[in-house]
């Protein structure tokens, strides 16, 4: 078999066995790719030794320090040989032919990024991040933004680093996908889904896990809408304008940093689009783990799914108030208080074997 001119991306925190699974579907496909760049955000030895031990020459390891997608992609664009790149993620496997399918829609749109179906495997009960849709859609053209599936895509290694490459800033640490997708699409530039183009994400979270996966997608949407809608605020508020103009390093909230000539800065809260981003990543993380904990509940039986997600019992309902004018059992009728309804202070007598000192109240 003859590689094609195309780069594999894979990104990693050290999974072993996920890994060891994802690389052997990539390297199975026919045709294959010219090379596969593990970029390798564990810290340890055990993906060198993984890489060693499949004795495959197109697959080479890239150290990457610190952690996020975002960061290790970037890492990975400027590692790799060819400009037509495909990425997929360690927790996944690809279709036999992924790699001539993805080359075939890079050559039909150039330029353009392609992602399609993310897939859970048969017997999964619930799998995040899945896209099964049959039919293609082309997207360039539209504001949106959830529509790019980074497990499963083929861009152009020129155009993706054109465009920033991906935000590697703490906040967006799971929305990086989200980000570059509607920078993409407000540009311009053309997008499509394709549901030939197909991988499979594994399930490998704990119930618990999920939800505090759901979570952290919603926190850093959250951080997401306080970098975008403060670009808005920005350029039509007078206040943010004001700020900016003064030369302040507070671009963005504390949920985005601050961006300026190019580097990126942890800023303060000096914008008040918290008010409108803050409340709204705080809503979702709160429904996505009622959704989730729903799906699971369905799946796995719901006093299971309940225990598992660390939902708190239900309260009981307290006893309704009585109805006006009727004493609560065991008081007399007007007992403690005034005429005037007001309640008055009550002479408590203490038993006389108890009182020792003569005194007739306290």
């Amino acid at each position: 078999m003859t590689g094609l001119a195309v780069s594999v991306i894979i990104p990693t925190v050290g999974r072993r066995d996920l890994l060891e699974r994802c690389l052997r579907s990539v390297l199975a496909c026919d045709p294959t790719p010219d090379e596969v760049v593990v970029v390798d955000q564990s810290g340890g030895a055990a993906v060198a030794m993984l890489i060693g031990e499949l004795h495959a020459l197109l697959v080479r390891r890239v150290e990457c320090d610190g952690r996020g997608v975002g960061r290790a992609m970037n890492v990975g664009l400027a590692a790799v040989r060819h400009d037509t790149v495909l990425v997929t993620h360690d927790d996944c496997t690809v279709a036999a032919d992924w790699v001539g399918v993805a080359v075939r829609h890079a050559e039909a749109h150039r330029g353009g990024i392609i992602t399609g179906r993310v897939l859970p495997p048969d017997g999964s009960p619930y799998v995040p991040s899945t896209k099964s849709d049959p039919r293609p859609k082309d997207f360039t053209g539209m504001v949106t933004t959830g529509v790019l599936y980074p497990a499963n895509m083929v861009a152009s290694r020129r155009e993706l680093q054109a465009i920033g490459g991906f935000d590697e800033r703490r906040s967006l640490l799971v929305a990086e996908d989200n980000d570059l997708c509607y920078r993409w699409l407000t540009d311009g530039r053309g997008f499509r889904y394709e549901p030939d183009l197909v991988v499979w994400h594994h399930d490998w979270r704990t119930p618990v896990e999920l939800v505090r996966t759901h979570i952290a997608y919603a926190r850093a949407q959250g951080g997401f809408y306080a970098k975008h809608l403060h670009a808005v605020i920005a350029a039509s508020c007078a206040y943010c304008a004001g700020i900016s103009a003064r030369g302040s390093e507070a671009w963005c909230s504390a949920w985005c940093g601050g961006s300026r000539g190019g580097r990126i800065r942890t800023a303060r809260w000096s914008c008040r689009c918290w008010s409108v981003c803050l409340p709204a990543g705080v809503s979702l993380a709160r429904f996505s783990g009622r959704l989730v904990g729903a799906r699971l509940a369905g799946s796995r039986g719901r006093g299971q799914a309940a225990h598992r997600s660390g939902r708190p019992p239900r309260r009981r309902r307290r006893a309704p108030p009585p109805a006006r004018g009727v004493p609560p059992a065991g008081r007399p009728s007007g007992a403690g208080r005034s005429r005037r309804g007001t309640r008055r202070r009550r002479t408590v007598t203490a038993p006389a074997a108890t009182r020792g000192d003569g005194a007739a109240a306290y």
